[in-house]
Formats: C-alpha cells, sequence, structure tokens
C-alpha cells in the first residue's frame, strides 16, 4: 500500500489537481500560492524517491519517511486551509482530505520501519 501511494496516488493527485488548474483560465495565485505549488510538488518528488527506496529493500529509510511524512502533511495543510490555491473538492471535505493523507502518511513511516526477513540459514 506504501508504494501505491508513494508510486501511483500521490503523483496522480497532484497531476489532475494541477491539470484542473492549469485546463482553465489560470488564476493569479501569486507568490504564496506559488510557493505552494512548488512545495507541493517537490514533496511527491521526494515520496517518488522514498518509493524507490522501499521498493529496493533499503531498511535505512526512515528518516526521509517521517521527513516526507511530516512535509507531505504539512504543505497538504498549507493547501488545504489557502485561499491562493482554490481546490475542486467542496467545503468541509479538508478534514477528510487531510485524514485520509495522514494514515497514508502513518503507512509510508512503518513501511520504512520494517525490517526484511533475515535468509534462511542453509
Amino acid at each position: 500500500m506504501a508504494l501505491g501511494w508513494l508510486l501511483i496516488v500521490a503523483p496522480v493527485e497532484l497531476a489532475s489537481t494541477l491539470a484542473a488548474r492549469l485546463s482553465g483560465p489560470m488564476p493569479a495565485i501569486g507568490l504564496a500560492g506559488a510557493a505552494l505549488v512548488l512545495l507541493r510538488v517537490l514533496t511527491v518528488a521526494t515520496g517518488l524517491m522514498l518509493g524507490r527506496h522501499l521498493a529496493q529493500g533499503d531498511v535505512d529509510v526512515r528518516r526521509l519517511a517521517l521527513a516526507w511524512a511530516c512535509a507531505d502533511l504539512g504543505t497538504l495543510a498549507l493547501v488545504l486551509a489557502s485561499t491562493r490555491l482554490p481546490s475542486n473538492r467542496p467545503p468541509g471535505d479538508a478534514p477528510f482530505v487531510w485524514a485520509v493523507y495522514a494514515l497514508a502518511a502513518l503507512v509510508v513511516v512503518l513501511a520504512a520501519r520494517r525490517r526484511p526477513a533475515a535468509p534462511p540459514s542453509a
């Protein structure tokens, strides 16, 4: 599930959000809005790198997973609270969206803590 979130769901969610913003008349988001978009892009890119490490079985990615989870939840909270980046989500959905992302971040952190099974001794 953690790999699916990092490598598929988060990038698709970001791409669909950016596509919705870019397909119509571009609203003036200002410097703060541009910074939020950049932070979300960097967070998703970090998640892609973390997913690659998890897929390769690296066991030393716990710090990266914790940093990613903090950045993901922090930037998402800023985006959801911002009036600079209007979203297509109905009003009142922000707590639910944030809770789903928090659960996904927890799964990623737990997956990063998992140790691979020791090879069987001969």
